[in-house]
């Protein structure tokens, strides 16, 4: 029961404090990535939410519970279970593609879930697992489909790698794709989490940005600079 308790608290906080009745989004955060490499491979990615004010505050003041402005094993074990896994529902708002095909995390491990707060404002953070994946070059989008969060890339600070220099050499880029349009009723009440598969009059449209991670043998590399430069 305190378990549904504060799941239910956390949603009715974020439906009024502050924010209109109406209209889409309703909560806003940012998503970076940190990519790691395990020599030529790609292995995975830790992926951190920042959130705003007014949900970062709900979390703090939930699970916090001692006031001490860290959040102890015991307290983040709580925000997963509470405040983190319920996102398993929308795909962990994650989504992968190389070429065609699209994929999702399956499931997010909580020993690889963190949380903390900075002057009040919460991060979580998380790993997947990419190691699956072949080729050297994949897309990773972190969005909501039902557009009741707003999710954007922090400005120059949207990927971190961690790599071999010696091995090879990655780059990204951020795109928007638009062939994988959301559409949502931005006069939606806090409560419509409605998923529309296609445009229909009092729509708005949104187009997902994918972060495209590309990663090329550094020494191949520089041998294709060097005759090039010949």
């Amino acid at each position: 029961m305190l378990i549904k308790l504060k799941s239910i608290q956390i949603i009715i906080f974020i439906f009024l404090i502050g924010f209109p009745a109406f209209s889409h989004p309703h909560m806003w955060f940012t998503s970076s990535l940190e990519v790691i490499f395990a020599g030529k491979t790609l292995k995975g990615a830790y992926v951190t939410w920042t959130f705003d004010r007014f949900f970062s505050a709900d979390v703090i003041s939930g699970y916090d519970l001692n006031g001490d402005g860290v959040f102890s094993a015991e307290e983040t074990a709580d925000v997963y279970e509470n405040a983190f896994r319920y996102t398993e529902n929308y795909y962990y708002f994650t989504f992968i593609r190389q070429g065609e095909k699209r994929t999702s995390p399956d499931h997010i491990e909580k020993t690889s879930f963190s949380v903390w707060q900075n002057k009040g404002i919460v991060s979580y953070r998380f790993f997947i697992d990419l190691s699956g994946f072949e080729g050297q070059e994949i897309f990773l989008a972190c969005y909501d489909y039902t557009f009741f969060c707003d999710i954007t890339y922090p400005k120059n600070a949207a990927v971190k790698f961690i790599y071999d220099k010696s091995l090879i050499e990655p780059s990204y880029f951020i795109i928007e794709n638009k062939n994988y349009p959301v559409y949502y009723d931005p006069l939606g009440a806090m409560d419509d989490n409605r998923i529309y598969y296609k445009w229909a009059p009092g729509l708005n449209t949104y187009y997902p940005k994918e972060v495209r991670i590309r990663f090329e043998n550094a020494y191949e590399k520089k041998m294709d600079n060097y005759f090039f430069c010949r």
